[in-house]
């Protein structure tokens, strides 16, 4: 039965776990040929994946979201990755090679309780390869549709008491064939582990990533408002643990995080192109757009792991955490603003006898942009026969209003050639934001059978969610001299809706497996069934399979019902299928596969936007492993 560790801080099998939790093992990343780590979330029931441009792919679990989407965790090796910059996760930055991943831990429910803020919806925890799980160079290369380029070079190493991996890897791909979206990066990482004594390890990870990609906001034509972001996201990460037992130990973690964006551009067009007035013939106007910004966090967190009694465990802890934000597109000066956040949390793990256990979590939390909140979390499991669990639970997520939200100023100033300066207002400060929740409650499913190779996960949920935030339309503004369409940020909706979640896992033998991962929504409040966001049906379906001749053969299916994006109005919709199939060859000592893939359009798909042009895609991919 597959192990987990995000949904509580403490170890345990899936049947105990106080949430429904998807496990995709680097295996199944493989055989999906999946090209981005966002696109392997569309094995996890519930999640939708889009692109407004290439170098913008967003994720979200169960809609309800826009391009930046704030309402998803991401912990990459126990450290978040979400920015405080615009409070979503840099999908396309991020430090974090695809062939370093061991593994991925879905929670599909909010779990503030473990993780704080931001863990709304779900919470994504990427687990990436021990140094000491591989030795020698693997390196990969994959190219195809759209120019598609990408290679990577790892070395694991080891020096006495040590191990270490060093990543490095290049990637461009120049996105929809019909809109100038092209993405660059250039990521290196470090990754070591000290064993000081049979007791005390040392973790030391450092890396960063230095790319870029096009951000298209159409004003009246295929144009860039906004042009090229040059994107610079760093991270250092020390670790220290010291474990008498698999039940005893104690944690201290330290993280810094750097992200940097450099865009300044100036896009000139024609007046009466914007104003739609014949009268302004012959007059151009320059949009200057400088949105370089720079955000930083440290965070410091300890945590305690121990047994209090043989059916009784408890992990519990604090962090404190630092932020800081800088950018003049974002507030109209060139302050430095902080928020700095206290948080403690417990959790524990109680058997109340062979049939019964409870699982209960909270996360205390203080903000300076806002008051204290509390996120619990309780679970009640049980054992109805061998293999077969029934789980009642309830979780609570948060998440706290960003400096944008809080205090964004986004103002721009428009020069017409005749000389006459316009105003555009597009965020007012409104102040006053409070925290948004997510109350959650459930009843799961989970069985197993191992003679068989089979698990079933099955879930219904019951979601309501209040103080949204979202901007609203101002009314009039006295400093919009340019076309009065300014808004603000305030806490707008609430919604509520019920889903119900499938995820079926089989190995019939030791060379296929196959996975059906399916969610329906339903039961929408009346001010969310209209606007649409959330999908009805989303469906998966995987299989792979060895073959004799080292040749593997793996296809998926992937199937969404319309839904909007919150900052769009185009209905997008899924309907793809993938095949691939995949070569391994041993000569000597070195290990090496080669592999074909094709994505393919069955047609009716929109990415986002109906502007995007849907084609079916081709890539080969290379790899090689030497001790």
């Amino acid at each position: 039965m597959p192990i987990v560790l995000s949904a509580s801080r403490l170890i345990q099998p899936l049947s105990r776990s106080p949430a429904s939790i998807t496990v995709i093992d680097a295996e199944m990343i493989r055989l999906s040929g999946a090209r981005t780590i966002v696109d392997i979330l569309r094995l996890v029931p519930g999640f939708q994946v889009g692109r407004l441009v290439n170098g913008n792919p967003i994720a979200t679990y169960n809609g309800t979201s826009e391009r930046y989407n704030p309402r998803l965790q991401l912990i990459v090796d126990g450290r978040p990755t979400y920015v405080p910059l615009y409070g979503g996760i840099p999908w396309s930055e991020l430090p974090v090679a695809l062939t370093d991943i061991d593994r991925v831990e879905v929670t599909r429910a909010p779990n503030a309780a473990t993780f704080g803020p931001n863990s709304f919806a779900a919470v994504v925890s990427i687990i990436t390869r021990a140094p000491a799980a591989r030795s020698g160079w693997f390196a990969n290369t994959e190219a195809g549709g759209n120019e598609f380029r990408t290679g990577t070079l790892t070395y694991h190493g080891a020096r006495q008491n040590s191990h270490y991996r060093v990543t490095l890897q290049s990637e461009r791909d120049e996105g929809f064939s019909n809109i100038p979206d092209r993405e660059r990066s250039k990521l290196a990482s470090i990754r070591s582990h000290w064993q000081i004594n049979p007791v005390d390890r040392l973790a030391i990870d450092v890396g960063g990533v230095h790319g870029g990609h096009t951000e298209l906001d159409t004003v009246v034509r295929e144009n860039d408002l906004v042009g090229y972001t040059d994107t610079t996201n760093a991270y250092t990460q020390l670790v220290w643990e010291r474990a008498r037992a698999a039940d005893d130990s104690l944690r201290l973690q330290y993280y810094y995080n750097y992200f940097d964006i450099r865009d300044d551009t100036t896009t000139t067009f024609d007046l009466p192109d914007v104003t739609g007035n014949p009268q302004h013939a012959g007059l151009t106007i320059d949009a200057p757009v400088n949105r370089d910004s720079r955000s930083t966090r440290h965070e410091l967190e300890v945590q305690r792991t121990k047994r209090l009694q043989d059916n009784h465990r408890i992990v519990f802890g604090g962090a404190l955490r630092q932020d800081s934000v800088k950018g003049r597109f974002l507030f109209n000066d060139l302050m430095t603003r902080y928020v700095a956040t206290q948080r403690i949390f417990a959790h524990s793990e109680y058997n109340i006898n062979p049939d019964w256990l409870f699982n209960s979590g909270v996360m205390v939390e203080n903000n300076s942009l806002s008051d204290v909140s509390t996120s619990p979390r309780l679970s009640l499991t049980y054992r109805h026969a061998p293999g077969h669990h029934f789980r009642l639970g309830y979780s609570r997520g948060t998440r706290t209003p960003l400096l944008l939200e809080e205090e964004g100023e986004v103002t721009l100033e428009y020069v017409i050639s005749n000389g006459d300066i316009v105003t555009d207002q597009f965020i007012v400060n409104n102040g006053n934001i409070k925290r948004e929740t997510i109350d959650v409650i459930d009843i799961g499913y989970y069985h197993t059978n191992p003679e068989r190779n089979l698990s079933i996960d099955a879930k219904l949920s019951y979601h309501d969610m209040k103080k949204l935030i979202g901007t609203q339309l101002l009314d009039e503004t006295d400093g919009d001299t340019f076309d009065q369409t300014a808004r603000s940020y305030r806490n707008r909706f609430n919604y509520s809706f019920s889903s119900l979640e499938l995820q079926i896992d089989h190995k019939p033998t030791e060379h296929s497996q196959f996975r059906v991962a399916y969610a329906y929504t339903f039961d929408e409040d009346p001010t969310l069934g209209p606007r649409g966001l959330l999908p009805k049906n989303t469906l998966t379906l995987f299989g792979g399979v060895s073959l004799r001749n080292d040749i593997s053969l793996s296809s998926e299916f992937y199937y969404t019902s319309h839904w909007i994006w919150d900052d769009v109005r185009d209905k997008s919709t899924l309907n793809r299928l993938d095949l691939r199939v995949e070569k391994r060859l041993r000569l000597a000592n070195l290990k090496a596969s080669f592999a074909l893939q094709a994505e393919l359009d069955l047609g009716g798909t929109v990415d986002y936007l109906e502007r995007n042009k849907i084609e079916d895609l081709y890539f080969a991919r290379l790899n090689i492993e030497l001790p």
